[in-house]
């Protein structure tokens, strides 16, 4: 379970977003999540010191295949000094500003993404070292929602969440029960959840991809 974080929502231009893309097989994230990051890559260690450095956005994605797959049997010097697989990318993913969190004496990075936006993907504007793309926001389609029947849903995911965490230690029922989470809009909850809740990437991703 990811670390308790707060996740401060800033506003975000709608059209013509550049971000720099790092796919990560399985990786799918929500807006108002934090996601963890262990960042050994020499190209994408440039990406996080860049987008530190110049205030930009990186985005996470899950991939649709792999188009060069990394070498075998590398050691760990091996693969810290050179690239490693090749993606092709999901048009859609979440986006959010960097931070780093630990660099290790031989160059890795602890880093944190707190989520901002939901993106889809429109042309890559650099390959090299990383990506970076422009980027539209995906917004939910307009449709009438009865607030009885949302209530009712909030109430039973809540109920069920705590189930699942059942007796152990963890700040999960409190935070679930907490006014904050209560007050969450639909569609804000809707993607809090998956901060604690994670099921198979590819129906994450169409969670994500869906606008209703």
């Amino acid at each position: 379970m990811p670390g308790k974080h707060r996740v401060l929502i800033v506003k975000i231009p709608t059209t013509d977003i550049q971000v720099a893309l790092f796919p990560i097989p399985d990786a799918v994230a929500f807006p108002g999540t934090s996601l963890p990051l262990h960042v050994f890559e020499p190209r994408y260690r440039q990406l996080v010191n860049d987008c530190v450095k110049d205030q930009r956005m990186v985005a996470v994605s899950h991939v649709l295949k792999t188009i060069q797959a990394a070498k075998k049997n590398q050691t760990v010097e091996q693969a810290l000094s050179s690239n490693q697989a090749t993606y092709k990318p999901q048009a859609v993913f979440s986006a959010g500003y960097c931070k780093i969190l630990e660099t290790t004496p031989d160059g890795r990075m602890i880093a944190r993404i707190d989520m901002q936006c939901r993106l889809h993907m429109k042309a890559e504007i650099q390959s090299l070292p990383y990506r970076i793309v422009t980027c539209d926001t995906v917004l939910d389609e307009e449709a009438p929602q009865e607030a009885e029947q949302c209530d009712t849903l909030r109430t039973l995911i809540t109920d069920r969440l705590v189930e699942m965490a059942g007796n152990e230690n963890t700040p999960l029922p409190h935070e679930l029960k907490s006014p904050a989470w209560q007050t969450l809009s639909p569609g804000d909850f809707s993607f809090k959840i998956f901060q604690f809740l994670r099921l198979d990437a590819n129906v994450m991703q169409a969670l994500l991809q869906s606008r209703n």
